[in-house]
């Protein structure tokens, strides 16, 4: 199909804001939960039936942008199961409302220690594929994982173009997690952090064999969707979590090398940057300018973000949740 000049004009403005030659500021959505309510849909429908997902938030969306206009979305508009996106970043069991939660209750990540100590050795030694084939019939139904492969085979590209049709461009066609994310998943928090202070070295070398497998498809992903960018996930590996020793060795690194495999194949990554990154975000100065896009929520400081690094990274901030409830458009 040959997009619309609508979508066109939007898709022109993102790329000039990614190398701040932006006008105006440059508006994008991101809500994967809030249509549910809004548009009337039970909220195990909407987490449990892509179909149902998909319509729904493209119905609010264009709602949304009848009263404020919307340029780009951040990361498509739905069509997934949640459960089955996060499980495969973070290695954790998601309960879904309808199954383990109540019908509209919000999915949930049910952290817990599946994998064992013993577990880094299997990853240092047999890959990335021999840990998630571990773990993974741990933490989900592999008959639904199947399920939603063959979803996604049939109906992807009809997804997409769908977006296309009404005129939004996706910034992200993916979303990849470092190695340190799901390790941390995987291991729940407060273990994967007393390792991370125990054996450092183990941790690392675990890191550097996943990595390769991670980068590889990332790309692959987005190439594939024929998309623009891709989040690079950072959760558990902000600044207010880890020290500085355990940030430069265990985080930044291979965070730095997935942008840097993102850049040199014509990908703009988004470094998707929950909690407080103050301490570290100069860092992302070393990366080329006018190349990502920094999205953080509403923990860091946004202000003394753009004095650091100035337009030598597009800012993709957030609406607090104070001015949502209490603000109008």
């Amino acid at each position: 199909m040959v997009p619309s000049p609508l979508f066109l004009e939007r898709l022109e403005k993102v790329k000039k804001t990614v190398h701040s030659e932006n006008d105006t500021v440059t508006t994008c959505y991101m809500g994967s939960a809030t249509p549910a309510a809004h548009m009337k849909v039970s909220m195990a429908k909407f987490a449990n039936d892509p179909d149902v997902n998909i319509n729904t938030t493209l119905k609010y969306i264009n709602e949304i942008n009848s009263i404020a206009p919307i340029d780009c979305l951040n990361m498509g508009a739905g069509g997934m199961k949640i459960n089955v996106i996060l499980t495969g970043m973070w290695l954790s069991k998601i309960k879904m409302p309808g199954k383990e939660l109540p019908e509209e209750s919000l999915w949930q990540v049910d952290e817990k220690k599946v994998l064992l100590e013993e577990d880094y050795d299997l990853v240092i030694n047999e890959g990335l594929n021999a840990l998630k084939g571990k773990i993974l019939p741990q933490v989900i139904e592999m008959s639904e994982l199947q399920e939603f492969q063959e979803y996604m085979q049939k109906n992807a590209q009809k997804n997409a173009l769908l977006v296309i049709e009404n005129d939004y461009p996706s910034v992200n066609a993916a979303a990849s997690s470092p190695p340190f994310e799901m390790l941390c998943g995987a291991r729940s928090m407060s273990q994967f952090f007393m390792d991370c202070y125990k054996m450092p070295d183990k941790i690392e070398a675990a890191i550097n064999a996943m990595l390769p497998d991670i980068i590889e498809s990332m790309v692959q992903t987005v190439k594939q969707a024929q998309g623009m960018g891709t989040w690079v996930g950072g959760w558990r590996g902000a600044s207010a979590m880890v020290s500085p020793k355990i940030w430069d060795k265990l985080v930044w690194p291979s965070m730095y090398q997935m942008g840097m495999a993102c850049i040199e194949n014509d990908i703009t990554p988004t470094f998707h940057l929950d909690q407080n990154w103050d301490r570290d975000i100069e860092r992302f100065l070393e990366l080329p300018a006018k190349k990502c896009i920094i999205n953080t929520d509403g923990m860091t400081d946004l202000r003394n973000l753009r004095k650091k690094l100035g337009t030598h990274c597009a800012i993709m901030g957030d609406a607090p949740p104070q001015l949502l409830a209490t603000g109008s458009p």
